[in-house]
């Protein structure tokens, strides 16, 4: 049915694409009408062709010979799962423990409430999408007819129809294989070139593990084994692994395997001089089962969890650690693509961050056609071991069957030995917020001079408001204090960035004047406002009781639980309120209004005015601050955590400070706030900021045409 070169042209048809897409890069979105109609015509031929072949397998053999079938290969399924787990627990040694969370009661993306459907994220069209729901529908009924068609006894006419079918159907998909490598090249080729490459930069070690993963299990692990067990050579066996397998692999669709699985069965029976007509009723037999239950791809997602609890510094509890490769075989029956339902429940289950399925999502643009190879090939597997057990035709060939185990067991522990020896990689948060920049969310940004030092107020002075005044200098002046991660503070090259920052250029810029940032001190905050030293303070700062009367602010833009970083070494003693209270040798450090927490809730403790890197210097044993600054510092500082007391410590509201009774001022800055709110502005600035998410549809990836050559813009 398949032509021999089938492998090689489908191959040529990859590494042509996956260059196509990286030389043109966006570009090849002109190709995805093509890869669509390819996709979508396999699938026409597959949906009619699951049914029939389930059923005339299923039917046309006896309750009894079934049922003998199905404990035949309960074994072998077992045995498969067992290498597929063992090969994935031995290369999650690859994964590098996961850091402490800070805190595993606050989640950052609920900090910078995303809202939206995760069903969005999920790559491929509505069609696809459809054709993954029809599939179990379409399977499960086929099933059950089949099982029904069993104990029919005038059944012959039905199953000749099936068999016709069948063959037509077939005789489709070997018209379809002749132009597959036009359709594999252009399906290729957009998915490479509209990859996003910055998340594969962030995954690449999942990416490198599953790679390597998927190709030993599917290129020596269970051919070898199936080798080993079968006394069929490698190399024939290698052959048949090529041709069911390319095709899937190509176009990320398993069921396309059935019909070249089918003819793998036959060329078997011919090998092994089984009668063909009694063969061909069990080999269809077990095809439900194996497409059920025998796609062990579907175990990949396994090592995604375990990526994702370091990528996310989420450390899996023994019970999770238990409870993992149980929840990921009840999802993993079915087709790969089921993988994007249960997905969303393993990560609320674990406690993961949600946002993870986006960066399955995304990767599965690659991962996704390799985790199809591993299913096809061990479809192909499981019916090969199941059908020649039932015939009593394993021929187990033990010495070389030990010596391949060996072999392999060798190359994994090198493999892992070398790995952790030269892998060096780092999770979500390291270095993550010291790498976020200004001109990431801020586009064309009014002329910006930052002051290091403070500078004398104005000189100029215009009656009237803060409002008339700025407009009058062309100027706008912000104060800001470094010491507030998230909000304002230096990056790893030295510039000024942060949440409010990005506020403060965006307000410039609507007001189209200049921006100058000058520094303040919390200290003399309500004196800097009222003198005119600056016309408002962006960074973070707290609007209370003592502050509301002597400062005009705007609507609060966030609240934030107070909570205590403590070093983690010493959490323990410090977990009970009512004990740590009580006291009197306890040191603990604020800045601000935070000095207030501490006279409120610690009045017996010792009150140490300082900043966060007085925390790292030891200079007191505990220090007050916002959950948000607290956790994104502490992942940051990994030897410390934070305690939120479940909310007993109050909480603050952060605001944006004037002069008093500026109402004008105040009242523009609380529009101003509601606008960015409703353009989308501020939740750009929070997924940006507190979680590192730049969501930039209109930003242009990378490509050899437009980076390199500079032949477009």
């Amino acid at each position: 049915m398949v032509h021999s070169k089938l492998g090689y042209e489908a191959l040529l048809a990859i590494l042509f694409g996956i260059a196509i897409g990286l030389f043109f890069g966006p570009l090849c979105n002109i190709l995805k009408p093509v890869g669509d109609i390819f996709v979508f015509t396999l699938q026409m031929v597959v949906i009619p062709y699951i049914p029939s072949l389930l059923m005339h397998g299923l039917g046309s053999l006896s309750p009894e010979l079934a049922k003998k079938l199905f404990k035949k290969g309960w074994l072998v399924l077992t045995l498969l799962w067992f290498i597929v787990l063992v090969v994935c627990y031995m290369m999650k040694a690859l994964i590098p423990t996961p850091l402490p969370n800070p805190d595993p009661s606050f989640s950052l993306e609920q900090a910078a409430s995303i809202p939206g459907s995760t069903s969005l994220l999920i790559p491929g069209t509505k069609l696809n999408m459809v054709f993954y729901n029809v599939v179990p529908i379409i399977t499960a009924f086929s099933l059950i007819f089949g099982l029904a068609l069993m104990h029919l006894k005038e059944k012959d006419p039905l199953l000749s129809l099936f068999e016709r079918i069948n063959g037509s159907l077939e005789r489709i998909i070997k018209w379809i294989t002749i132009v597959s490598p036009i359709g594999i090249f252009a399906h290729v080729a957009y998915v490479m070139g509209t990859v996003n490459f910055d998340d594969l930069a962030k995954l690449q070690l999942y990416l490198g593990i599953i790679i390597a993963t998927t190709l030993l299990l599917s290129l020596w692990v269970l051919p070898i084994i199936v080798s080993c067990l079968t006394a069929i050579p490698y190399r024939d066996l290698f052959r048949e692994y090529k041709i069911v397998g390319f095709l899937p692999f190509a176009t990320a669709i398993p069921t396309i395997a059935l019909p070249y699985i089918n003819n793998a069965m036959r060329r078997l029976a011919e090998r092994k001089n089984l009668e063909l007509a009694t063969f061909k009723g069990t080999s269809q037999t077990i095809v439900p089962i194996g497409f059920g239950f025998a796609q062990l791809g579907n175990f990949l997602p396994l090592l995604f969890i375990f990526f994702l609890s370091f990528f996310y510094r989420h450390p899996l509890t023994d019970l999770q650690a238990i409870a993992v490769p149980l929840l990921v075989a009840i999802f993993s029956l079915g087709t790969p693509q089921f993988s994007f339902v249960a997905l969303p429940f393993l990560l609320s289950t674990l406690s993961l961050p949600a946002q993870g399925f986006s960066l399955y999502a995304e990767i599965s643009a690659i991962t996704l056609n390799f985790q199809v190879l591993l299913s096809t090939v061990s479809m192909l597997s499981f019916m090969y071991l199941v059908v020649l057990r039932y015939y009593g035709l394993l021929v187990i060939e033990w010495r070389r069957l030990a010596f391949h185990i060996g072999c392999i067991l060798a190359l994994f522990v090198a493999v892992i030995a070398m790995g952790k020896k030269f892998i060096h990689t780092e999770d979500n948060y390291q270095d993550l917020y010291y790498s976020l920049k200004m001109d990431k969310v801020i586009e064309n940004p009014p002329p910006v001079t930052i002051y290091t030092h403070r500078i004398p107020p104005p000189t100029t002075h215009v009656q009237g408001s803060t409002m008339g005044r700025i407009l009058e200098r062309g100027a706008i002046r912000v104060g800001y204090d470094t010491r507030d991660i998230l909000f304002c503070y230096l990056n790893k090259w030295n510039e000024l960035v942060g949440y409010d920052v990005a506020y403060a250029y965006q307000l410039a810029k609507d007001l189209d004047v200049k921006l100058e940032l000058v520094p303040i001190n919390y200290d003399t905050l309500i004196q800097d406002v009222e003198s005119g030293y600056c016309d408002i303070v962006m960074s973070a700062i707290i609007m209370d009781e003592t502050r509301i009367l002597s400062m005009g602010f705007s609507n609060p833009y966030l609240e934030q639980f107070n909570v205590l970083v403590v070093p983690l070494k010493e959490a323990d003693k410090y977990r009970n309120l009512e004990h740590l209270q009580q006291n009197t040798h306890f040191k603990i450090g604020a800045l601000g209004a935070y000095k207030e927490v501490v006279a409120q809730h610690f009045p017996d403790s010792t009150l140490i005015v300082g900043s966060s890197e007085d925390m790292l210097q030891g200079k007191f044993d505990a220090y007050v601050w916002g959950e948000l600054q607290a956790n994104v510092w502490c992942l940051l500082h990994p030897e410390f955590i934070v305690l939120p007391y479940q909310g007993k410590l109050g909480k603050k509201y952060f605001a944006y400070p004037t002069q008093r009774e500026d109402e004008q001022l105040v009242h523009f800055l609380n529009e101003w706030l509601q606008l960015k709110q409703e353009q989308g502005f501020e939740l750009k600035q929070r997924q940006y900021w507190f979680l590192g998410k730049l969501n930039n549809p209109e930003a242009q990836r990378w490509s050899v045409i437009r980076n390199v050559l500079h032949w477009v813009d």
